[in-house]
């Protein structure tokens, strides 16, 4: 009986069983389960006009939140999976296409002349599994660049059309030799083989493709999404041993540092003409485009490595950082960049990254950043996430156009947990020690450069601010060549700022100028000031030099000086909507205040818990010290023993 199993199994085996292979294979969506969006119907694929290029189409899965595109080298497949051992899926290289409404995508990348399957999946939200897979399609791409053959009479031979309906591409008539031997060895819960030595760049398997050499890192260009698959030659010589066409045999979607780099080797921490990458003067080329950033769910995590003397001077071109942009949901996370130097021209210009719309996670910059707007120490223009990062000393960030800050220039994202330490120069409006402009959150954060504009709006914090800030201060210096100035904030257009302060000096040339905010038209609560503030015009406060919003549980003990419409708390103010806020009549200088209650030093510091003046305060948000101390912030764990310093 045995030697009757035996030979039936090898004559299977032999025989390729098609309508096995067929139901374990290019049916996906028995192969991976029912659960989730429906499998995407009438998949095909054609060459597209170029070298290495192919056109994939699907019909739509209104349930979709996005779609997953799978694709392998034929030859590349029957080979991994003659050694045995793998499930089918392992053997793909992947790229997730948020669905909005498209149902085709075009890759640039492939080798010519060769096989290639496609698979397309729909996932029901971000993060989660493919469990139904459409039918395979196959394809051989072209070995001719279809752009560059040009007849005698000088045009291009007719290329595959694309159109919004086209005709579904006929089904193969046989399934490939290597699916059956594939369906009859998978096992239920197979044992992932570990990838041959020499043969991946993800030794670690964790889905991050190792870096350790300048050459590496400035392949990535031709792989933004950081799935190993490339076409280009430089790709292909900086990863010698790579398994052909299979950048990562698991699976790859992004990049990780395996070792600090340095743009200057030769030992004088200069990256000058003696360097690689110098490029005549220009320096790096910044990795992506806006149309094309470092993409979706690409990660590059720099492990705690650094990248030193980086060097860009790109004047004549917007998107200039390390990175020029990256792409909703990629992440950067653990890297330094240290020693740079980046100048770039007339918009969106950061140390890291130039335009960022994914998220920035316990990474920095030290250096110098200059561009023309926008500009910041660790991003020029921010609409994703920057989180536990920091710009730092002896960065100095200045642009000649609007919207420059310490950390950002220009954000509408959010930013927690990180600071900026350099100072700021802006020759035009919206400076601030960590953002320019604001129209995001804020929380958990700092700036303690100087900041001086030579214009409106600038702040210790933020020049412009219409979102929220909280837990957040600013100790250094501000100077305003005009209007809107303040010691955290320039102006607060409808924002809510709660539990911060400012200690810096402020200084104003025109009118508007205040201990934490220049101009507010939004609200503050439980916040404070102690900087000195001195206005050449009218309209300046302890506090708020205009308020038309709300204050709340707040005080001022800063000496205030100015022409008119000078208060000890508020400078001048509309609404007068001011509770239980108060300022120091002795250290401010003066005695009256459009809103709060003046009160003697004596008075303000002998409370020792919310009792007396501060009642309504809330003792979970204040330290309120000794007899011989003002109350300061303990609110989500700020530093009390820094404040009091």
């Amino acid at each position: 009986m045995k030697a009757m199993v035996l030979a039936l199994g090898l004559v299977v085996v032999l025989a390729g069983v098609v309508g096995l292979s067929l139901a374990l294979l290019s049916n996906g969506a028995q192969a991976q389960g029912q659960a989730g969006p429906a499998a995407p119907a009438n998949v095909r694929a054609v060459n597209g006009a170029e070298t290495g290029q192919a056109v994939v189409w699907w019909d739509a899965v209104d349930a979709a939140a996005f779609y997953r595109i799978g694709w392998v080298n034929m030859e590349t497949f029957r080979a991994v999976q003659a050694e045995g051992g793998r499930e089918w899926l392992d053997v793909f290289a992947f790229q997730d296409v948020v669905n909005r409404g498209q149902t085709i995508q075009t890759r640039s990348d492939l080798a010519p002349g060769v096989e290639y399957a496609f698979i397309v999946a729909s996932v029901g939200h971000r993060f989660g599994n493919a469990r139904s897979w459409s039918e395979w399609a196959y394809l051989t791409t072209a070995a001719v660049d279809m752009t560059s053959c040009l007849t005698e009479a000088g045009t291009a031979p007719e290329a595959p059309v694309v159109r919004s309906t086209p005709t579904p591409a006929p089904a193969p008539t046989a399934t490939p030799a290597a699916t059956a031997t594939l369906a009859l060895a998978a096992t239920a819960n197979p044992t992932a083989t570990p990838a041959p030595v020499g043969r991946d760049y993800d030794t670690d398997d964790d889905g991050l493709i190792e870096i350790a050499s300048l050459a590496q890192l400035d392949v990535i260009r031709h792989d933004r999404d950081g799935d190993g698959v490339s076409a280009h030659a430089g790709y292909a010589a900086a990863f010698p041993n790579a398994m052909a066409d299979m950048g990562c045999i698991k699976g790859c979607s992004g990049y990780e540092l395996t070792a600090d780099l340095d743009f200057a080797p030769n030992g004088n921490s200069l990256f000058d003409a003696g360097d690689t990458y110098w490029n005549d003067g220009a320096g790096w080329l910044p990795i992506g485009e806006p149309e094309t950033p470092f993409r979706y769910n690409a990660v590059f995590d720099g492990n705690g490595h650094t990248i030193a003397n980086p060097y860009i001077r790109r004047t004549d071109a917007g998107d200039i950082g390390f990175f020029r942009a990256t792409g909703e949901d990629a992440v950067i996370r653990n890297l330094g960049l240290t020693a740079l130097r980046i100048t770039g021209g007339t918009d969106r210009v950061g140390g890291l990254v130039g335009d960022n719309a994914g998220a920035i996670v316990n990474s920095y910059t030290t250096g110098q950043v200059a561009g023309g707007g926008r500009v910041g120490g660790l991003v020029g223009f921010n609409s994703g996430r920057i989180s536990g990062s920091y710009s730092s000393v002896p960065v100095d960030v200045s642009g000649i156009g609007d919207y420059v800050g310490g950390l950002v220039g220009y954000s509408v994202g959010s930013i927690d947990d990180s600071h900026a330490t350099g100072s700021v120069a802006g020759e035009s409006d919206y400076v601030g020690g960590l953002v320019g402009y604001s129209a995001g959150s804020i929380d958990d954060s700092y700036a303690t450069g100087s900041v001086s504009s030579g214009s409106d709006r600038a702040g210790g914090l933020v020049g412009y601010s219409g979102g929220a800030i909280t837990a957040s201060y600013a100790t250094g210096n501000v100077t305003g060549e005009s209007r809107y100035v303040g010691g955290l904030v320039g102006i607060n257009h409808g924002g809510a700022i709660t539990a911060s302060y400012a200690t810096g000096s402020v200084t104003g040339v025109e009118h508007w100028v205040g201990g934490l905010v220049g101009y507010s038209d939004g609200t503050i609560t439980a916040s404070y000031a102690t900087g000195s503030i001195a206005g050449e015009g009218i309209d300046v406060g302890g506090l708020v030099g205009y308020s038309d919003g709300a204050i709340t549980a707040s005080y001022a003990v800063g000496r205030v000086t100015g022409k008119s419409g000078v208060g000890g708390l508020v400078g001048t103010g509309s609404s007068n909507s001011v509770t239980n806020s108060y300022w120091d009549a002795q250290t401010t200088g003066q005695s009256r205040s459009d809103g709060g209650l003046g009160k003697t030093t004596r008075e303000l510091q002998a409370p020792t818990a919310n009792t007396g003046i501060y009642a309504e305060w809330n003792a979970e948000w204040w330290d309120f010290g000794t007899a011989r101390q003002y109350p300061v912030l303990k609110y989500r764990g700020m530093d009390v023993g820094a404040q009091r310093r």
